[in-house]
């Protein structure tokens, strides 16, 4: 009886494996991965990663936008010069990456990838991002150094799920203002541009971490900075700075602080407040040997390089 029990679970089994189209294309999708884009399409309803890096590319077809299941695409490391807006149509992506390419334009509704999580558009030919890029309400991660924005929209602002930007080694003047709206932010980098004020209310990034405005035009700081309570690395290197704010002083986690190449003449007492602070750099500023011995008596158990 059991024997003849299993004989008839296993008919029933077949019989519905059979008539179940989605059951019978198990095989097909045991690997929902492709390395070109031809494999792909003959398995569109089984994609969820693309990988095309280094593939030589330099148009990617509309076609793409008929992979439904897609998370991930690498399109990363070829000559693209451009994206169809086919990309757009990818309602499933989690991961483009299309960083180092010769990218002179983003698709302007690239915004409808709502569930898009990371970005990179670094190492391309950009001069600016689509005001639709306020879209992506699901986006952790933004790489857009090594490009020639001399600005970003003020929609950037809209990006409440950031965790990490770098928009580092670019052309930026300014930021806008949106950018205080930001408030998962926990790494930024806008190192190696051109940058020659800073929003008042950065200060409202109290989530903030690490921060790199080194090799800009800054010639002071907003005192709201002194609010960014989690900063722990405050880079400010090669700067026009004659003082820091006395804000400062209510980092108090602050480990880290670089100001080499600046103009200052001595360091604002409130640091003498900041327990965790270890390492001071400021070479190539104008200390006089008074303000030197100033800095070490206030900071005795911070390393400082003068």
């Amino acid at each position: 009886m059991r024997v003849l029990f299993f004989v008839l679970l296993f008919s029933v089994a077949l019989q519905g494996l059979q008539g179940n189209t989605c059951l019978a294309q198990v095989a097909p999708c045991a690997t929902p991965a492709a390395f070109t884009l031809a494999d792909a399409l003959s398995r569109p309803g089984c994609i969820q990663e693309l990988n095309l890096r280094r593939q030589e590319l330099e148009q990617l077809p509309a076609s793409i936008g008929q992979l439904p299941r897609l998370r991930t695409l690498y399109l990363n490391e070829n000559h693209l010069r451009q994206l169809p807006e086919a990309v757009t149509q990818l309602d499933s992506l989690r991961v483009l990456f299309v960083n180092k390419n010769s990218l002179l334009t983003l698709p302007p509704a690239i915004g409808n990838l709502h569930r898009l999580q990371q970005l990179q558009i670094d190492q391309n030919l950009l001069s600016e991002l689509p005001p639709s890029i306020g879209g992506l309400d699901s986006l952790r991660f933004l790489l857009s150094a090594y490009n020639n924005f001399t600005s970003l929209p003020e929609q950037l602002g809209n990006l409440t799920q950031l965790d990490y930007f770098d928009s580092s080694h670019n052309q930026l003047l300014f930021l806008p203002e949106s950018v205080s709206e930001l408030r998962r932010l926990r790494y930024m980098y806008l190192n190696d541009n051109k940058l020659q004020r800073l929003p008042a209310q950065l200060g409202n990034l109290t989530r903030l971490e690490e921060l790199n405005l080194s090799n800009n035009q800054l010639e002071k700081l907003p005192a709201s900075l002194g609010n960014c309570q989690n900063l722990k690395v405050l880079i400010l290197s090669g700067n026009q700075l004659k003082t820091l704010p006395k804000s400062l002083g209510k980092l108090s986690k602050l480990e880290m602080l670089i100001v080499n190449d600046n103009q200052l003449t001595a360091l604002p007492r409130s640091l003498s407040k900041l327990k965790q602070l270890k390492t001071i750099i400021v070479k190539q500023n104008a200390f006089t040997p008074a303000a030197r011995r100033q800095a070490e008596a206030a900071l005795p158990d911070a390393k400082i390089y003068f």
